[in-house]
């Protein structure tokens, strides 16, 4: 398997430490194990093989992975495997889940204050940016997920986690406008949107959606502005100042309905 080199990006928030530096999952967890090793031999070696377990799940998929595979990438030998895991699918609900619960909100860092639009636009970004690092494991969560209930669910918590976060800012943007409840579902209902664009675009790439943007959004970051202007009307009610964003996300940021 060919070491792929680092993706790395600039911090996003000096809380964030060394986490802000790193798009791909298997590159941060590298990092973690180098520079702050367990102290026991048997516990190095288990991050050895969750770490190799990331490394091929990325590459070839949940289906495709062998125990031997884990064990090429993590340079050790098959039978000391077991001593640490059942199976392969004992290995991929760790490694997965780690990656839902300590990865997935890698892509959720932003830096300090700015405007709703600077903020939602950051976290679009950075999501769009992550998921393209880490396609693979985006595949395996959702082939997980068909197999396994509770991954499923942990799956669908984080996600809530990460919508009550959006829902309970907006509430506290304007109090009294409208419930968290309805904000809420409002949240859920953009995080969708981005969700199966990110399905469509990277996970499983639909070839009319692709030649779509390569003519009117070709870059993540004109994306990012498009989808940008959705959230910012949905939420806000109102459009940005449409400078400086891409032709795609000017044009529905200027979009004004005709009078009456």
């Amino acid at each position: 398997m060919a070491k792929r080199e680092p993706v790395e990006t600039a911090p996003v928030a000096a809380e964030a430490g060394d986490a802000s530096r790193f798009l791909r999952y298997a590159d941060y967890l590298e990092h973690q194990i180098a520079n702050a090793p367990k102290r026991t031999k048997g516990a190095r070696t288990k991050d050895a093989l969750k770490l190799g377990a990331i490394q091929v799940l990325d590459d070839v998929g949940y289906h495709a992975m062998r125990v031997s595979d884990i064990c090429e990438a993590a340079g050790v030998a098959l039978a000391t495997f077991y001593l640490y895991f059942t199976n392969k699918s004992d290995i991929t609900l760790q490694v997965l889940s780690e990656y839902l619960e300590q990865g997935m909100g890698m892509l959720a860092m932003r830096e300090g204050a700015r405007t709703p639009f600077e903020s939602i636009r950051a976290a679009n970004l950075r999501w769009l940016q992550g998921i393209r690092a880490n396609a693979g494991l985006s595949r395996c969560i959702t082939q997980l997920g068909d197999e396994e209930p509770g991954f499923r669910e942990l799956a669908h918590r984080v996600n809530r986690q990460w919508y009550e976060r959006i829902a309970q800012s907006f509430v506290r943007r304007f109090p009294g406008s409208v419930s968290e409840e309805v904000a809420l579902l409002t949240a859920y209902s953009l995080g969708a949107m981005m969700d199966e664009m990110a399905r469509k675009l990277v996970v499983y790439p639909d070839p009319a959606l692709l030649t779509l943007v390569g003519k009117i959004a070709p870059s993540d970051e004109e994306i990012a502005d498009f989808l940008t202007v959705l959230w910012h009307r949905a939420l806000y009610g109102g459009a940005p100042d449409a400078a400086g964003l891409g032709p795609a996300a000017r044009a529905i940021g200027e979009l004004r309905l005709p009078p009456a």
